[in-house]
Formats: C-alpha cells, sequence, structure tokens
C-alpha cells in the first residue's frame, strides 16, 4: 500500500527510531516499501538502512533531489514522505489506514508535537511528514531539485492536516 521515502544525509542518530516507528505496519502489510535516498553518508545510515531492508538510492543535491529520486518506481500507491528524524506515535497506523480509506484524492500533513524543549512549552507542532497517492504526486509534477518540500509543505499543511 505504502512507500515511505525518507532523505537522509549523516542521518544514523535519527534513523533508526524513524524505522524502528514502522516496522508494526511493515508487518501488517500497511508499509510495502522503504526507500532511503542518500546523498553520500559517511555515517551508518546505510549500513541502517540495509540492515532494515529498505531499498538504497543514492542521490547527490538537496532534500528536493534526493526525494525526486527516491520517489520513482514506488511499490506502493501511495508515498509517506518523512524527515529521518520522524518517530511515529503508536497511534499513526490505525489514522493512516482511515485516510486510505477516503480515496486517493486527499492528501494529508503528518504533524508531530515535540516531546521536549520550547516547542513543546509553547504548543507549537512540527511538520513530520506528507502523505499522497502516487498519482497525485506523478500529476504535481513531484519533487524537484531546490524544492525544500517539507518547509514548503508546513505553509500549506492546514489544508492537509491529518490528526493522530
Amino acid at each position: 500500500m505504502i512507500t515511505v521515502v525518507i532523505a537522509t544525509h549523516d542521518s544514523a542518530q535519527s534513523l533508526g527510531p524513524c524505522l524502528a516507528s514502522l516496522v508494526p505496519a511493515a508487518v501488517g502489510g500497511l508499509v510495502r516499501e522503504v526507500v532511503i535516498a542518500d546523498a553520500g553518508s559517511g555515517d551508518a545510515t546505510l549500513a541502517i538502512a540495509e540492515d532494515c531492508g529498505a531499498r538504497i538510492v543514492r542521490a547527490d543535491g538537496d532534500t528536493g533531489a534526493r526525494l525526486t529520486a527516491g520517489c520513482v518506481d514506488p511499490r506502493g500507491d501511495w508515498l509517506l514522505i518523512l524527515q529521518p528524524d520522524a518517530v511515529l506515535p503508536e497511534t499513526w497506523r490505525a489514522s493512516i489506514e482511515k485516510h486510505l480509506a477516503g480515496g486517493p484524492n486527499r492528501a494529508a500533513a503528518l504533524p508531530v508535537y515535540p516531546e521536549r524543549g520550547w516547542a513543546r512549552l509553547l504548543g507549537l507542532e512540527r511538520l513530520q511528514g506528507l502523505l499522497i497517492s502516487t498519482r497525485h504526486y506523478g500529476a504535481s509534477g513531484g519533487f524537484r531539485p531546490g524544492d525544500r518540500p517539507l518547509v514548503d509543505l508546513a505553509r500549506a499543511s492546514r489544508a492537509l492536516r491529518l490528526r493522530w
């Protein structure tokens, strides 16, 4: 059902917890594949991705260029674009399944409320990802080099908000 795409570069410290949060959905069949679009990491990022069975796509450039490469030929009908430090809450699977049942004509922004720091004290959320059907991703022209996908998406996320 879902191809998860994560753009990485020296993301070893955060990637493990991110991938671990996807495991229950992978076992249950919701996550069909995980694609790591990497810009030449010099740390253990690629080893972690390989150990988790992710498909690795090597792509130079900024986040937009890496996500463009990672979104080529997805096995799933939906793309879930995540930041490498995104750790999805336990409730994410039910929310996503409910959203998917509504059909492929809707995208969703996935927020997270930080557990510590000023953002938590102020009640600020940080955008964590984007869920979009592969059909709509293709029709939109996808990501392009120079795009700041998750930063730009934050501006439009109120219309796309998916609550846990």
